[in-house]
């Protein structure tokens, strides 16, 4: 890679510091105080005459003679510095400006100083370099606004755009919220497999990898919700975890292949107490966002979240948006004739539950714009939900859905009934040998973990990438992810349709 003549001058700015005797990337420096606690003490450590020392990257540099004013920024916050040439003398000054540029680290010394437009300020006695910058920043003014940059060195994101900084502190704030909500509830937090032989408990395609030492292939999560019940079946009584998980799907703007979700099961408990449940955890991490959960804007919308949230069932919906009763299709064929008519697309291989998802995404999921509990979901879309004990036709299952389509939870009362479960595995491995690449796969040992008694259950799958996204307004995911999965530079790869 050739370097550019902004890092070319850099380089021999660098190799100055070192000619001076400095070294530009000491492993120890000194700080005594934070840019934030430096302005809150500013009058105490003016009165007391105290010499404070502050650390930071440089983010202006302007010099008018023998003067020169730059802001320093650490994680706290920023202060103006004052370099004055008749105070550190000719030879530091000016040697300050060979070696220093916007984007270096610096340790500076000084003494509060506030100018005379009143701006509280560090006269600086003495400063160096401790981390030399090589390459620039983007420019301090217009930010730095191409998407694809911004995805791909998301540092320089952070750099430019405070506004994306406070969405990942806001993200930290929700993860907090509902982590502290479910200790307080007595939910024990877990860790379970990444690497499974079978990756279960989501209708999704996993990532296969090869595992050499036991010749065997092993396959990225695609939920931790196997493993989780495993545990309520050895004692525990209420688990969750935040649980990095794969898919191997589409990229879109509600979809990466890597994502984020926090899964918990509660024993004893049903759906419609789970329902309940996590409105409140819902509201809390509303709050925990800073906002207001009667007035909670997103996209063209402001929507209401106060409990109780409406209740509607998966078969009116269809029936109110797709004008399809599909107690009137209960076969595969039927179906397909009639979905087909609407204008969903569907493929082949598609089994009876994956046509009544793609009806449901494409005719009801975009009118969801106030939150609502979508519930009683037919048995084909969930194989490790508990049916409903007035018609077994239907699961009790629920998912929120809200802001014109999106879903940010989903969570059923568990299915526990080892004989019912073993019938459905073997339902969903034969829509896998027909082609459906999204059915589930059958899982033994887990079935043997349930002959061996699993209490009654209810258990949930929060988004988090998708509910940070909604509680900041973000239309893409990729806002809301640090490093989100991008196309690889320069690369022609081919992307599968996310129906």
């Amino acid at each position: 890679m050739s370097m550019t003549e902004e890092e070319t001058t850099r380089r021999l700015r660098l190799e100055k510091v070192r000619a001076l005797g400095q070294d530009p990337y000491p492993s120890r420096v000194t700080r005594t105080h934070t840019t934030a606690a430096y302005l809150n003490m500013y009058e105490e450590l003016e009165r007391g005459g105290v010499v404070a020392t502050l650390v930071g990257r440089v983010r202006t540099l302007r010099k008018h003679g023998g003067l020169t004013f730059l802001h320093l920024e650490d994680g706290t916050g920023h202060v103006q510095l004052v370099l004055k040439r008749d105070v550190i003398g000719t030879e530091a000054y000016e040697a300050f400006h060979e070696t220093v540029d916007v984007g270096d680290f610096l340790e500076a010394c000084g003494s509060p100083f506030t100018t005379q437009k009143g701006e509280r300020s560090l006269a600086v006695s003495a400063c160096h370099i401790i981390a030399k910058a090589l390459l620039p920043l983007p420019e301090k003014w217009h930010g730095l606004t191409d998407t694809e940059v911004r995805y791909r060195k998301r540092y320089l994101d952070l750099l430019a755009n405070e506004s994306v900084r406070q969405i990942f502190r806001v993200r930290a704030h929700i993860v907090s919220a509902i982590r502290h909500s479910l200790d307080e509830h007595g939910f024990l937090e877990v860790e379970t497999p990444i690497l499974q032989a079978v990756p279960g408990g989501a209708n999704a395609q996993p990532f296969v990898t090869h595992h050499h030492a036991l010749d065997a292939n092993l396959y990225l999560r695609i939920a931790p919700e196997l493993y989780l019940k495993r545990l309520l079946v050895g004692g525990y009584e209420r688990v969750f975890e935040f649980a990095r998980c794969f898919r191997n799907e589409g990229i879109d703007h509600s979809h990466n292949p890597e994502f984020t979700q926090v899964e918990g099961y509660a024993a004893y408990m049903d759906y419609r107490e789970l329902m309940e449940f996590l409105e409140n955890l819902t509201v809390e991490s509303i709050r925990a966002a800073g906002l207001d959960p009667a007035h909670v804007p997103f996209k063209q919308y402001e929507m209401d979240f106060t409990p109780p949230w409406p209740r509607l069932p998966y078969r009116d919906a269809i029936l109110k948006y797709a004008q399809l009763d599909l107690e009137d299709y209960p076969d595969r064929e039927r179906l397909a004739k009639a979905v087909l008519k609407l204008r969903v697309p569907i493929g082949v291989s598609d089994s009876y539950g994956t046509i009544v998802d793609r009806l449901y995404k494409q005719t009801v999921r975009p009118n969801l714009i106030q939150p609502i509990y979508l519930i009683d979901y037919p048995s084909d879309l969930s194989p490790l939900a508990k049916r409903k004990i007035e018609d077994s036709r239907y699961v009790e299952m629920f998912q929120l859905v809200c802001g014109g389509g999106e879903e940010i939870i989903k969570a059923f009362s568990e299915l526990n009934d080892p004989i019912d479960q073993e019938e459905r595995f073997r339902q969903q491995e034969e829509a896998r040998q027909h082609g459906d690449k999204e059915a589930q796969f059958g899982d033994e040992d887990y079935v043997e973990a349930m002959k061996r008694g699993m209490p009654p259950n209810a258990g949930f799958g929060i988004g988090i990438d998708r509910l940070v996204a909604l509680l900041t307004n973000s239309g893409n995911l990729k806002e809301v992810i640090l490093f989100p999965t991008l196309r690889p530079e320069n690369a022609a790869v081919a992307s599968e349709p996310v129906a």
